[in-house]
């Protein structure tokens, strides 16, 4: 049995204005029971006798403890309205647009490429807090430089502070402001928008956006051509910086990642294995890559004659 799911954004849309003006209004009739408390307690405080003053310095700390925490909800619940609202918009959007195969062992549409899906999949590679004196980015924590931090406390008129203090809301928006916005990724169709992102991540908006003009190059109207020649682009440079000793130290780590996206950002087991097939051929054609080659054989399973 089939059926086709059907969403209407206005009504998505009228609901959730309808849990923001109810947010508001719980908010602002929290401040004035809260006021009204307070105005309560001077009053009482006027009173003589230390005791009753200390008890009633206390309700007043409770009170403002339960402001703080009604804000805290607040904004909570705004900003999951609105990541709420933009999920309902992007199915929507996905229900709408028919898929295209485009060519075998691959499946593309004309939806546009999602934040949370390439965030998703950043978040999985960016770890915690690392400074590596061999890594050229210097100290980043969930992936975020030390220099990416301070440009956006910078833009936000903040104070500087080392990106181990950083948020995980700090973390979201710089990733969405200066790599998915600043990058085009948010313009793109998937999954040239995820491997896109993830590059701009990882290798710099400046080459990333050197790579998606070469790729779109040579081939316009190809989407699975596209992904093999901006993938290829991204594997060559690895190959380039593993040639310094200092950074040879990396290349397990990029290929992993390189190889994850593939799969990952097509959706198509079978264009993994065939990237992976293209890693072992290159890692194969230069000897200052051996250890390298082994490494690989025996983790993605191409030991074996089955897994040539």
């Amino acid at each position: 049995m089939s059926f086709i799911l059907r969403v209407h954004p206005g009504e998505i849309r009228e609901q959730i204005q309808r849990l923001r003006t109810w947010r508001a209004e719980w908010s602002e009739r929290m401040r004035a029971a809260q006021r009204v408390g307070i105005a309560l307690v001077e009053t009482v405080r006027a009173a003589p006798g230390r005791g009753f003053q200390m008890e009633t310095t206390a309700q007043r700390r409770g009170l403002g403890q339960i402001e703080e925490r009604v804000e805290l909800l607040a904004r909570t619940l705004e900003q999951a309205l609105e990541r709420l609202e933009s999920a309902f918009q992007e199915a929507a959007q996905l229900l709408r647009e028919p898929l295209m195969s485009t060519a075998p062992g691959i499946a593309t549409t004309a939806v546009a490429a999602s934040f949370e899906e390439a965030y998703a999949f950043i978040r999985k590679w960016e770890g915690g807090y690392v400074d590596d004196p061999d890594d050229r980015g210097g100290p980043t924590n969930m992936g975020i430089t030390q220099a990416a931090y301070d440009r956006y406390r910078q833009d936000h008129g903040l104070p500087l502070q080392d990106v181990r203090q950083i948020t995980r809301e700090e973390v979201e928006a710089i990733y969405r402001q200066y790599y998915w916005e600043a990058s085009g990724a948010a313009t793109l169709p998937r999954p040239l928008g995820m491997v896109h992102m993830d590059t701009a991540v990882n290798m710099g908006v400046g080459r990333a956006k050197g790579f998606l003009e070469e790729t779109l190059k040579r081939h316009p109207e190809n989407p699975q051509a596209a992904i093999e020649t901006y993938l290829d682009l991204r594997l060559n440079r690895y190959l380039e910086l593993a040639r310094d000793p200092s950074q040879r130290k990396f290349l397990n780590g990029w290929l992993n990642r390189l190889r994850d996206l593939a799969g990952t950002a097509t959706g198509s087991p079978e264009f993994q294995r065939a990237f992976e097939r293209q890693v072992v051929t290159r890692l194969e054609s230069d000897p200052a890559f051996a250890e390298h080659l082994t490494y690989v054989r025996r983790h993605w399973g191409w030991e074996s004659p089955e897994g040539r």
